[in-house]
C-alpha cells in the first residue's frame, strides 16, 4: 500500500506516462493532410505535494476549465488530505470509537470502493494501511530503522475487515483503525475533474494529477492522446525515456513504481509501497506496474496492488483485477544482470 506514491506524467513532444512516476505526454499534433492543427490549451498548478496538469481542446474558456479543476482539487484536499487537521480523513482518524460516524457522500463512495479493492486483492490494497505509512515516513524523516515491536504494533491495526461503510456511516470494529486513501486519491481526482470537464462540454482533454493520467476524446480528428510508460532506468538518472507508448481515448493510465521515495536503512533498501499483510516490501523484482482502465481511481489503486503482487500474484489475480475494471497491465522487473524484463497482461499496441 502506498503513502503517496510518486506518479509522473508530463508533456514532451510525446506524452509519456508513468503513474506514480510522471508520465510523458505527446502534446504535439503531427501533420494532417488538408487540415489545421488543433489548438491545445494547457495549465498546471500545485496539488497533493506535487503538481497537476490539464490540456484540452475546444471552445470552453480556459478560465472556466481552470476553475472547475481547482474546485475539484480543493474538495478532494478537504476530504482526503493527511496533512491538514480540518480534513474529513483527519476527523475519521481522530474518531477512536466503534460508534458509527457519518461520512460525506464523496468520502463514503471512495472508501467503499477502496474496501472493494481490498476484498478482491485479499488485502494487498488496504485503506487501513496508515499505521504502516506513518512508520515509513518517520523512518525516512529520522533515518532510523523501523523497530520490530513498532512494526508488529502497526500491523495489528491494519486490516480492511476492521471497517464497514453502510448507509453513509463508518463503523470501526476496533477504535484505533486509521484510514489512508492516498493509494487512489489522485486517480479519484482525475475522475472528478474529468466528469466536470465533460459536463462543461470539453470534447477532448488530458489530465494528470501527481502522475496519474486520464484522457478523454482526442486532440483532433484522428489524433489520440499518446502516453508513454517511463523506463525506470532512465528515470533513475533524471531522464525520461519511454519503454511503451499507447494511444488513449477515454482511458486512464496509472503507474506505481518502487524506485521513487526509497531510502536505505542499515544497508537495506526500503520503499513506500508495502504489502499491508506483512508490513514489508514485497520480495520480488518488479519495480513498476502500469494499469490501463476506464476510470483513474481503478488504475491508480490497482497499480499499487500489482506492484505488491508481482508477476505471479498478478497472474493469479488477473481475472479478479479485470472484474474490478483493469483492462491491461504492464509489469517491469529488473533481473540479476540489471536488465529490464517486461510482462504484459492484455497490453495493447494502442487503445482505440
Amino acid at each position: 500500500m502506498s503513502s503517496r506514491r510518486s506518479s509522473d506524467a508530463w508533456p514532451l513532444p510525446l506524452l509519456l506516462l508513468v503513474g506514480c512516476a510522471k508520465p510523458i505526454v505527446d502534446s504535439s499534433t503531427g501533420p494532417m493532410l488538408g487540415s489545421t492543427e488543433p489548438v491545445v490549451h494547457s495549465f498546471t498548478g500545485p496539488t497533493m505535494g506535487s503538481t497537476y496538469e490539464v490540456m484540452f481542446v475546444g471552445d470552453t474558456p480556459l478560465a472556466t476549465v481552470r476553475a472547475a479543476a481547482e474546485e475539484e482539487l480543493a474538495a478532494i484536499d478537504l476530504a482526503f488530505s493527511q496533512w491538514r487537521p480540518d480534513s474529513e480523513i483527519a476527523r475519521v482518524n481522530a474518531h477512536r470509537s466503534t460508534e458509527p460516524l457519518p461520512l460525506s457522500p464523496r468520502f463514503a463512495a471512495l472508501l467503499t470502493e477502496a474496501l472493494q479493492f481490498a476484498a478482491a486483492t485479499e488485502g494487498v490494497f488496504d485503506p487501513t494501511v496508515r499505521p504502516l505509512s506513518v512508520l515509513y515516513r518517520d523512518a525516512k524523516r529520522t533515518g532510523r530503522a523501523i523497530e520490530p515491536a513498532a512494526l508488529a504494533a502497526a500491523k495489528a491495526r491494519v486490516g480492511h475487515r476492521a471497517v464497514t461503510v453502510r448507509d453513509g456511516m463508518l463503523w470501526k470494529h476496533r477504535p484505533d483503525v486509521e484510514i489512508d486513501l492516498d493509494g487512489l486519491v489522485a486517480g479519484a481526482a482525475c475522475d472528478a475533474i474529468g466528469a466536470r470537464l465533460q459536463a462543461l462540454g470539453v470534447s477532448g482533454f488530458y489530465l494528470e494529477v501527481t502522475g496519474e493520467v486520464l484522457c478523454h476524446g482526442e486532440k483532433g480528428p484522428g489524433l489520440p492522446w499518446r502516453i508513454g510508460v517511463v523506463d525506470p532506468r532512465s528515470d533513475a538518472f533524471g531522464g525520461q525515456a519511454a519503454t511503451r507508448i499507447v494511444e488513449l481515448r477515454d482511458r486512464s493510465l496509472c503507474t506505481s513504481g518502487d524506485y521513487r521515495n526509497a531510502l536505505v536503512l542499515d544497508g537495506d533498501v526500503l520503499h513506500h509501497v508495502f504489502d499491508p499483510r506483512t508490513g514489508h516490501n514485497a520480495p520480488h523484482r518488479v519495480v513498476s506496474a502500469s494499469i490501463l482502465a476506464r476510470r483513474a481511481a481503478v488504475a491508480d489503486a490497482l497499480g499499487t496492488a500489482c506492484l505488491v503482487l508481482g508477476e505471479q500474484g498478478v497472474r493469479a489475480h488477473w481475472p479478479a483485477l479485470r472484474a474490478l475494471g483493469a483492462e491491461a497491465a504492464l509489469l517491469l522487473a529488473v533481473d540479476e544482470r540489471g536488465d529490464l524484463v517486461a510482462t504484459e497482461f492484455d497490453w495493447p499496441a494502442a487503445i482505440r
